[in-house]
């Protein structure tokens, strides 16, 4: 009989990168036997040696894995010292031959090959919702300033306003990010019909389960991670559109969803262009089964 894949899921307790390797762990769950043991970790030698003494070393894992730089070093150690192999989830910033597979989004432009997987988008946790959606519940997403997106609070909150008024048979509810100014949560409160929700107050599970049953859904152009949840959900995604800055890996990601046809941006919805339903993007489960294929010994 198959042992289970006994898995360490390092984590910084940053909210983007459990997403990410909890979005691995969750696919691997669903194509094969699964025990994991979450290891919080710091950087530097302290969370590498922390990452050492728990859990118990009787049960050894056969596959580490981790996202953010601050797991790096314990993430290489850990698997050496339990001869496991190691999964970084991201373009690392050590050497990517130190790591036995790195799973990296495309946009990053690093080719395929050996020991690289290239992902479209980061992987994460969202799966699409078991049942039909509710054509009464829309769903508003916004980020805020970044090195690569300018910030035009008036027109984005027009923009909202516009979708609004389009579709007045919907409830709709909005999320801001730890990004978002104060003053842009203000301003959408004012929106009649729309109720704002604070980061503060939403849970990890907040997210997928509105992802689930929304209609439509709108994200602000710099959040490119809930763009890519949005899309891996099947609801139909729509970009409000921000001053861009200068392009670069965002702007590539965001671009990659439009080419495939799977986020509409809101200048094409202006022109008739349709928010259709794509089919949910499911990259953590493909490279999941990558995995698995990679290393049939695993399990």
């Amino acid at each position: 009989m198959a042992q289970p894949l006994r898995i360490w899921r390092l984590s910084d307790a940053r909210r983007g990168h459990d997403n990410q390797s909890q979005g691995l762990v969750d696919a691997l769950s669903r194509h094969s036997a699964v025990i994991c043991a979450d290891i919080p970790v710091n950087g530097g030698l302290a969370g590498a040696v922390r990452a050492l003494v728990q859990p118990s070393p009787d049960q050894p894992p056969a596959l580490v894995l981790g996202a953010g730089h601050a797991t790096h070093l314990a993430l290489l150690i850990t698997a050496r010292r339990h001869r496991a192999r190691s999964i970084v989830l991201m373009n690392p910033s050590v050497p990517r031959s130190l790591f036995d597979l790195c799973i990296i989004p495309r946009h990053d432009g690093v080719p395929e090959g050996g020991n690289v997987l290239l992902s479209l988008g980061a992987l994460n946790r969202v799966q699409p919702g078991p049942g039909p959606r509710d054509p009464a519940v829309g769903l508003v997403l916004v980020g805020g300033p970044s090195r690569h997106h300018g910030w035009d609070e008036a027109a984005l909150v027009e923009q909202v306003r516009t979708v609004l008024s389009v579709h007045p048979q919907i409830k709709w509810q909005a999320a801001g990010s730890p990004r978002t100014p104060v003053s842009t949560l203000a301003a959408l409160r004012r929106i009649a019909r729309l109720r704002v929700v604070d980061f503060e107050d939403t849970t990890a599970s907040w997210l997928p389960g509105r992802l689930a049953e929304a209609a439509q859904v709108w994200v602000s152009e710099d959040s490119v991670s809930m763009a890519y949840e949005a899309v891996s959900s099947g609801a139909p995604t729509g970009i409000l559109a921000l001053p861009a800055k200068r392009p670069g890996r965002v702007h590539a990601a965001l671009n990659a969803l439009v080419e495939a046809s799977l986020a509409t941006p809101m200048a094409a919805w202006l022109e008739g262009t349709p928010l259709d339903p794509p089919a949910p993007l499911q990259e953590a489960d493909r490279c999941a089964r990558a995995v698995l294929e990679r290393w049939p010994d695993l399990t």
